[in-house]
Formats: structure tokens, sequence, C-alpha cells
């Protein structure tokens, strides 16, 4: 019982620690402009380079329904790799 104890701890511990060491970005048009404007309107499979950041993006699939358009990033630097969704609704922003 107290290893079962000690192990769901550790786990825990381990998993606070990854989520704190992810930094959290706010993505804005004003900080990712070329970004954005391909979200806009460049198709599935455009790639560009995040000029802040020297990361690079690619788009890789696109979703729509009744209310939204949803667009699924790559972004990839020279140490990380992650996906980001981007949705807006009709006349909106991306989020």
């Amino acid at each position: 019982m107290i290893s079962r104890a000690i192990l769901l701890l550790a786990v825990c511990g381990l998993l606070a620690a990854c989520s704190s060491i992810t930094p959290s970005r706010s993505f804005t048009r004003a900080a990712y402009p070329d970004m954005f404007s391909a979200l806009d309107s460049s198709p599935d499979g455009t790639e560009g380079t995040i000029k802040s950041t020297g990361e690079t993006f690619r788009i890789k699939s696109t979703h729509v329904n009744e209310t939204r358009l949803c667009r699924l990033v790559e972004i990839k630097g020279s140490k990380t790799f992650f996906g980001e969704s981007f949705c807006k609704a009709k006349g909106g922003e991306w989020r």
C-alpha cells in the first residue's frame, strides 16, 4: 500500500514537472503575422518560418463545420516540436 502511494506521488510529480517546463504561448496576429496570414489563405501543406523565433510551421489539416473553421499547425524549433490548433468563427479571428 505504501509503495503504491509513493509510486502515485512520483508519477504526479513527474507530470507536474513536465507541464511546468513547457512554456505557454499566446499566439496573436501581431506576434506571428506570417503564420496568421498563412492560416487565412494558404492550403494545407503550406510551410513557413516564424521570424521572431526561427521556428518553422506547417499547416497540417483543415476542418470545417457550420459554425467554425479549424486548422492544425505543426511548429518545430531546433529542440521543440508541437502541434497547435487554431479555430475561428465565420468572420472572426483565429484563437
